[in-house]
C-alpha cells in the first residue's frame, strides 16, 4: 500500500505546486519583484511539465484534474486582467458596432470620446482601427449588446469566452487520445490560462476550432473548412496551418482537399466582404508593420537601421524603410520554412505534426509575436505530448511568457538577457536555434514504431467520431 501511495502522494504535491504557482501569477501578474518573477515562472512551468509527464502514469483521480483546471479558470475569469489590457479594446470594438452601430474597421476608439469604456482603452488602441476578423467583431458586439457599458461584465464576458474554449481544447485533446496527460498538457498549462483565460485574448477560440479541424479533416473535410474558416474570420494568422493542412489534405485525397479548400477560402472571403471588403482589410496591413521586442527580427530591424543611419540615411527614413523591409523578410521567411518543415514532416501518418511544425515556425519566425500566440500549438502539441519537440516548444513558450512585456526597461537588470536588446540576447538566440532544430528533425531519417503507428490510428479512429 504505501508504494502505490508514493506516486500518488507526489502527483498531489506537483498538482499542488503547479496550481499555486499559476494561481499566483493571475493574481500578481508583473507585481512580483523581478527575481521572484523569474523563480515563480519558472518554478511553475517545471511543476506543470513533472506534472504532466507523471501522469502517464495516473494515480491522482480525474476529479482532482478536473477540479483543479476549472477551479484555476475560475480564479482566471475573476481577476481582472493582469498581463495586458487588450480585452479592453475589445470591448470597446464590440461598442463601436453596438451601440454606435458603425464599423470598427473604420472607425476608431477615439472617436467616441463620450464612451464610458474608452477610458480603460490603452493608448496605442485609441487611435487603432480592429485588426480583428469579423466573426468575432460579431461575438464583441454581441457580448457588449447585453454588458452594456459595464467594464466587469464587458472583462468577464471574454474571459469566459476563453476558458470555455480553453477547456473545450482540452476535452478534445482527450476525446482524441484517451490520455489524461494530454489533456492537462492544455487544461493546466499557465500560458493558456494566465495568457489566454485572464488575458481574455481570442487565441483560445482560434486554437480549439484549428484543433478540431485538424482531428477531423480526413472524416470531414467539409466541416474542417467551416471551422477552418470561422478561426481565420477570428485571426487571420490562422491561414498559415490552413494551408498546410489543406496541401496535407490534398497527398491524402484531392477531392477532401478542394472541399475543405474551398469552404475555407470561400467562408473568408463572404465574412471580409460582409465587413466591409477592403476597409475590412486595411488595418491588417497596418498591423502587419509591426515588429515585436519578442521576435527575433527585432535585433534584425535594428541593425539594418543603424547600418543606413551610419551611411548617412535620415533617422526617420532609415526607420520606414526598416519598418517596411523586416516584416516582408519575415513573412518570407516564415512562409519559406513553413513549407519546408511541413514537408518532411508530411512524410509521417497524420496531420498533426505537419500544422503543428508550420505554427512552431510561425512562433518562432514571425516578426510579430506575443505569449498568447502559442496557445493554438500547445493545443495541437498535447496531441503528441511525448515528443521531444514538443517540449522544446513547451520551454519556448515559457520563456517567451517570462521576456513578456517588451517594454525596456522592465526588469532591466537582467531582462537584457532575455529581451533581444543586443546580438547576444538569449531569447532570439533560444529561436534561431529551435528553428534549426525542427527543420533538421523534420527531414531526418525516421521509422515508424509500433508505438507511433498505435497511436496514429487511436487518433484516426477518435477523430472519426469526435464531432458526432
Amino acid at each position: 500500500m504505501p508504494a502505490s501511495l508514493e506516486p500518488r502522494t507526489t502527483q498531489r504535491a506537483l498538482l499542488g505546486v503547479a496550481c499555486t504557482g499559476t494561481a499566483t501569477l493571475i493574481l500578481v501578474g508583473r507585481g512580483a519583484p523581478p527575481l521572484l518573477f523569474i523563480v515563480l515562472v519558472a518554478g511553475t512551468f517545471a511543476a506543470y511539465g513533472t506534472l504532466v509527464w507523471s501522469l502517464a502514469h495516473r494515480q491522482i483521480s480525474a476529479r482532482a484534474l478536473i477540479c483543479a483546471c476549472v477551479g484555476l479558470m475560475i480564479v482566471a475569469i475573476a481577476v481582472p486582467v493582469r498581463s495586458s489590457k487588450d480585452v479592453y479594446a475589445y470591448i470597446m470594438y464590440g461598442r463601436i458596432v453596438a451601440q454606435h452601430h458603425a464599423s470598427p474597421y473604420t472607425h476608431v476608439p477615439s472617436e467616441y470620446p463620450n464612451d464610458p469604456a474608452l477610458q480603460r482603452v490603452q493608448d496605442s488602441f485609441r487611435n487603432t482601427s480592429s485588426v480583428y476578423g469579423p466573426v468575432f467583431t460579431g461575438v464583441s458586439a454581441a457580448g457588449m449588446s447585453v454588458c452594456g457599458s459595464s467594464p466587469i461584465c464587458g472583462r468577464m464576458f471574454f474571459q469566459t469566452l476563453e476558458a470555455l474554449a480553453v477547456l473545450a481544447a482540452a476535452w478534445l485533446v482527450l476525446r482524441a487520445t484517451g490520455s489524461w496527460a494530454a489533456a492537462a498538457c492544455v487544461g493546466l498549462n499557465p500560458v493558456m490560462l494566465v495568457g489566454v483565460v485572464n488575458g481574455a485574448h481570442p487565441d483560445g477560440l482560434v486554437a480549439t476550432g484549428l484543433l478540431a479541424a485538424v482531428l477531423i479533416a480526413r472524416e470531414r473535410p467539409l466541416l474542417a473548412g467551416v471551422l477552418l474558416g470561422i478561426a481565420a474570420l477570428i485571426k487571420v494568422n490562422v491561414l498559415l496551418p490552413a494551408v498546410v493542412l489543406i496541401a496535407w489534405l490534398l497527398r491524402e485525397d484531392k477531392r477532401k482537399a478542394l472541399t475543405a479548400g474551398f469552404t475555407t477560402v470561400g467562408l473568408v472571403v463572404a465574412g471580409y466582404i460582409a465587413a466591409g471588403g477592403t476597409h475590412a482589410l486595411k488595418p491588417l496591413h497596418q498591423a502587419s508593420l509591426l515588429v515585436s521586442h519578442h521576435s527575433v527580427w527585432y535585433p534584425v530591424a535594428r541593425w539594418i537601421s543603424d547600418a543606413l543611419i551610419r551611411n548617412g540615411w535620415a533617422p526617420a527614413r532609415a526607420a520606414d524603410y526598416t519598418a517596411h523591409l523586416v516584416p516582408v523578410l519575415g513573412l518570407i521567411v516564415v512562409v519559406v520554412i513553413s513549407l519546408i518543415v511541413a514537408g518532411g514532416r508530411a512524410r509521417g501518418s497524420g496531420p498533426v505534426p505537419v500544422v503543428a511544425s508550420a505554427l512552431a515556425v510561425y512562433l518562432l519566425a514571425s516578426p510579430y509575436v506575443l505569449p498568447w500566440y502559442a496557445a493554438p500549438l500547445i493545443a495541437l502539441l498535447a496531441l503528441r505530448w511525448r515528443s521531444r519537440t514538443t517540449w522544446l516548444m513547451l520551454a519556448s513558450s515559457a520563456l517567451l511568457f517570462m521576456a513578456y512585456p517588451s517594454h525596456y526597461p522592465a526588469h532591466r537588470t537582467f531582462m537584457g538577457l532575455i529581451l533581444p536588446m543586443t546580438a547576444f540576447s538569449i531569447l532570439p538566440v533560444v529561436e534561431v536555434l529551435l528553428l534549426i532544430t525542427i527543420a533538421v528533425a523534420a527531414w531526418r531519417p525516421r521509422k515508424t514504431t509500433r508505438r507511433a503507428a498505435l497511436l496514429a490510428e487511436a487518433t484516426r479512429t477518435a477523430s472519426t467520431g469526435l464531432l458526432l
